[in-house]
């Protein structure tokens, strides 16, 4: 009977994880680890709900005891970095805003040739209340120009800014960055540059929630002091975009230095 009711959990969270990957791909949640990956574990599970006692029978049972040792001990070691990883991510999303900051980052998210993607209008409007309502604050609009993108993200960004009534003379555009390491590296040089600037003050960074952790992360390491301020990510994407930043965390914490 547990056997039974085994298998049939294997074969449910299989379709779950493909009938995921289809709804945001439908959803155009753009092809991307996050989006693909739910979909490539849920054909893994379903293939072995499906052909589980097969599998057992003939390669794993009374073989490679030592390597199934290994394959579980290294699931026990990916679960628990997932659970650390994730609910440092659900964690470290929001910060107090001091009451005077004198400059803003908006990070890019996406163009759809030269418009701004839905996330990427979520920040940019969040960064526009901001400045609506601190007048003298400046905003960097940090964004190179992407596969599909007609324009750098950065321009786009400040041509929404501009339409809405923000002085072209309070946005610096920084245009080379492909990556959220060169977002604040190249953010960091062009901050250097303005008279007022003193790395110790606090500077707003906007970018999603599920990004906010590992942007935190990556500023501090470019010698900015970053104060978080998230835009939200539609429901249908959060579990996707949460599973495709523990990666992104890894590898960042690995390799962006």
């Amino acid at each position: 009977m547990e056997n039974n009711r085994a298998t049939l959990v294997y074969k449910i969270l299989g379709l779950v994880g493909i009938l995921d990957t289809i709804f945001v791909l439908v959803l155009n949640g753009g092809i991307n680890l996050g989006t693909l990956l739910p979909g490539i574990l849920g054909v893994v599970l379903l293939f072995w709900g499906l052909k589980r006692d097969y599998l057992r029978k003939h390669f794993l049972k009374g073989h490679f005891r030592r390597f199934r040792r290994l394959v579980r001990l290294g699931i026990l070691v990916l679960l628990a970095s997932f659970i650390l990883i994730e609910s440092l991510l659900l964690y470290n999303t929001k910060d107090p805003v001091p009451s005077k900051v004198d400059y803003l980052i908006i990070l890019g998210a996406g163009l759809n040739g030269d418009k701004l993607s839905w996330t990427l209008w979520e920040r940019v409007d969040k960064g526009l209340r901001i400045l609506q309502d601190n007048k003298d604050m400046k905003v960097v609009v940090s964004g190179g120009k992407g596969p599909g993108e007609w324009i750098t993200e950065a321009e786009a960004m400040q041509r929404y800014l501009v339409d809405q009534g923000i002085a072209k003379e309070r946005i610096i555009k920084e245009e080379q960055s492909t990556s959220t390491m060169e977002n604040f590296r190249y953010t960091r040089l062009l901050l250097g540059q303005q008279l007022n600037y003193e790395p110790s003050k606090p500077v707003l960074v906007i970018t999603n929630d599920f990004h906010m952790f590992r942007g935190k992360i990556l500023a501090r390491r470019n010698g900015l002091n970053p104060v978080g301020v998230p835009s939200p990510t539609p429901w249908y994407l959060r579990p996707n975009t949460y599973l495709r930043e523990y990666f992104a965390v890894v590898k960042s914490l690995v390799l962006d230095w």
